[in-house]
């Protein structure tokens, strides 16, 4: 029952948004960024914690989560008052601008209907609360929310789960999966892992979303709206990244992506003038840091989209009349521009994966991923038209307006990369422009939505303003059309027109019904079926708590670790460099006959063997030490549920 979620889903949300509204609170944030920034913040001081807690020699939890932000947020305060003995002319230091009636009551209808519609569809491809994706990627992530549970290493810096000396990895995704866990007392980490899916694509994408149009649209209760109904209506995210790969930290960093846009919206003006923007900046940078201890290619993301803002007002502050602008305004927007520039250079080199790593190759032609990337419609799903109408109705607007003309350039900067991805022969300048996505195409598609979802704004407010001309120019239309009472009576109709075009379309479930196959546990399935499923779940009926199984992850047995607590081998389908493991994958099956067997299965500690035979996760080749498992002697069955088996190791004596 999915009501069984419901405490889950309450903790993930409340973990996501409370840290982080009391942090923009505390530096004065307006509102519309203090619910757009708090995801961002309150990872930031969840996995930021977890890097910091082992240098102090403090145990990781709630309790240092808890000091981390009232120390933050002091020290916000303080620097509150501070600027307000400087600068007595603001207001003092509580002052904040005040919302307009119309933006409230546009934010009450449009983030409750915006959360609904988008998680009406996450919850048609999870299929069950508990399900789990039958993806590579799945092994490592479920196994390493268990991992932190287990050990309280949530450091991105010092990451054990297949390094013995620890690795540098961004755990922001399961440091925060696993801090729910503990609060809300869960022990089911699917269940954890897909609530916290709901919180995030549900809610903190859809607030991005709100608080982008927000900053964009000055508060215009059609752009909120608008924004609401089609936050859920691109198929690139948050929709595919649940299916392919999976990939829970791109998911996590893009969903916090948007409000990190709005706040460096308002930290760059369009305009040669400036002005203060009181503690955004560090906020904003702490912010994106969360971002990036979620996936760092977020951080490149934002920087382009920094880089873009910073150089489009360096042309307007040089445009702009010498007696009309700032004094020495154009030496700081280009000593600004050019810092930007540099700050992303070193990060796009920084931040880049190993070549290895990057192993995705072209798979279309570059006239279909031109047409993709133009319809916001990635990898070959079917086109949901009006959504990628109107966003590129709103790039063309985007293009002749001054003040949007960064978010059209962004656009095609992403559809740019997007195209280099899905379509160019495997070489230096694809690994160049590409590699800190992996070359990966589907990791660059779910970025399209990010500047889709705003230029479908205004594609939307374009169509409106002319609708509005036509009325105004009919004699016995023009009173009611200008009253306000005559506006909001259209915005329902405009909204039901565009869910039902888009989030809620026959063409999105077209593109969700193969995204469902990844979470459907059957016979056929690629990592576990129903009888691999039920075995794992007797495993702790069946052995020690302190036991360790020998098992092949390409076969999913390895999910044994997250899922029933029982101890492993491996945890994930790219194990450690250890000779026992290779002897172990390699000769189990000979452990009565090859003497290098047993000594390696003792220094692992294994004692039993997890037989899933007939098929391997993404077609990774079977360790062939576990093949025929059933028929080779020095194997005892324990139990059985069908074909999958355990076995205790009885050639070693």
């Amino acid at each position: 029952m999915w009501s069984s979620l419901i405490p889950v889903l309450l903790a993930a949300t409340a973990l996501l948004f409370i840290p982080g509204a009391l942090l923009a609170a505390a530096a004065g944030l307006r509102v519309p960024l203090i619910v757009g920034l708090a995801p961002a913040l309150s990872v930031a001081v969840i996995a930021g914690t977890g890097v910091v807690a082992p240098m102090l020699g403090i145990s990781w939890g709630p309790v240092p989560i808890a000091a981390a932000v009232v120390l933050l947020a002091g020290a916000a305060l303080a620097a509150r008052l501070l600027a307000a003995r400087r600068h007595p002319e603001d207001g003092g230091p509580w002052a904040r601008p005040r919302l307009q009636p119309a933006a409230i009551a546009a934010w009450c209808i449009s983030w409750p209907l915006s959360a609904v519609l988008t998680a009406l569809t996450i919850g048609r491809i999870l299929n069950t609360p508990d399900a789990i994706s039958q993806t590579f990627d799945a092994v490592f992530h479920l196994n390493a929310v268990e991992w932190i549970l287990r050990t309280g290493n949530a450091s991105s810096l010092h990451f054990l789960l297949e390094a013995p000396s620890g690795s540098v990895y961004p755990v922001g995704w399961h440091t925060l999966v696993a801090l729910v866990m503990r609060v809300c007392g869960a022990s089911d980490v699917p269940a954890a892992v897909n609530a916290t899916v709901f919180a995030a694509g549900g809610l903190v994408w859809t607030s991005g979303c709100l608080t982008l149009a927000h900053v964009l649209f000055r508060a215009r209760p059609l752009a909120l709206l608008t924004a609401a109904a089609l936050a859920g209506g691109f198929v690139a995210f948050p929709f595919n990244l649940l299916s392919w790969g999976v990939l829970y930290s791109n998911y996590l960093a893009i969903c916090l992506l948007p409000s990190l846009l709005a706040a460096a919206r308002e930290l760059v003006p369009s305009g040669a003038g400036g002005r203060r923007t009181g503690l955004l900046l560090p906020a904003g940078i702490i912010a994106a840091g969360g971002a990036g201890l979620a996936q760092p290619n977020a951080v490149v993301t934002l920087l382009i989209a920094l880089v873009i803002l910073s150089a489009g007002r360096l042309i307007a502050t040089v445009r702009t009349p010498p007696d009309e602008r700032p004094v020495n305004a154009v030496r700081r927007c280009g000593l600004t521009t050019g810092g930007m520039l540099l700050v992303f250079v070193i990060t796009w080199f920084a931040m880049r994966p190993p070549r290895g790593a990057a192993t995705w190759g072209p798979s279309y032609a570059t006239s279909g991923a031109v047409g993709e990337a133009v319809t916001s419609t990635p990898v070959q799903f079917s086109v949901i038209w009006v959504p990628a109408l109107l966003a590129l109705l709103g790039f063309v607007v985007a293009l002749r307006v001054a003040r949007y003309r960064w978010l059209a350039v962004l656009h095609l900067s992403t559809c740019a990369l997007y195209v280099v991805a899905r379509s160019t022969p495997t070489g230096d300048l694809r690994h160049f422009l590409t590699g800190i996505w992996y070359t990966d195409a589907s990791r660059l598609a779910a970025l399209l939505p990010l500047t889709g979802v705003p230029l479908a704004v205004l594609g939307a407010e374009a169509i409106a303003r002319w609708g509005r001309e036509r009325l105004t120019s009919i004699d016995r239309l023009r009173a009611s059309s200008q009253q306000p009472w005559a506006r909001w009576a259209a915005y329902p109709v405009i909204v039901l027109i565009l869910a039902l075009t888009g989030p809620l379309s026959g063409a999105m479930s077209a593109c969700v019904k193969p995204m469902e196959r990844a979470y459907l546990i059957a016979a056929d399935s690629p990592s576990l079926t129903p009888d691999e499923r039920a075995l794992i779940d007797e495993l702790p009926s069946l052995i020690g708590d302190d036991a360790v199984v020998a098992v092949d992850p390409a076969s999913g047995a390895a999910l044994a670790y997250a899922l029933s607590g029982t101890d492993t081998t491996i945890k994930h389908l790219f194990h450690r460099d250890d000779t026992d493991l290779d002897i172990v994958q390699a000769k189990l099956n000979r452990a009565e006959t090859d003497p290098a067997v047993c000594p390696a299965l003792a220094d692992l500690g294994a004692d039993y063997a997890l037989y899933f035979p007939g098929k391997s996760i993404s077609d990774v080749r079977p360790y062939p030490g576990f093949a025929s498992l059933n028929t080779a002697p020095g194997f005892e069955l324990v139990a059985n549920q069908g074909r999958a088996a355990l076995y205790r190791i009885t050639a070693c004596g």
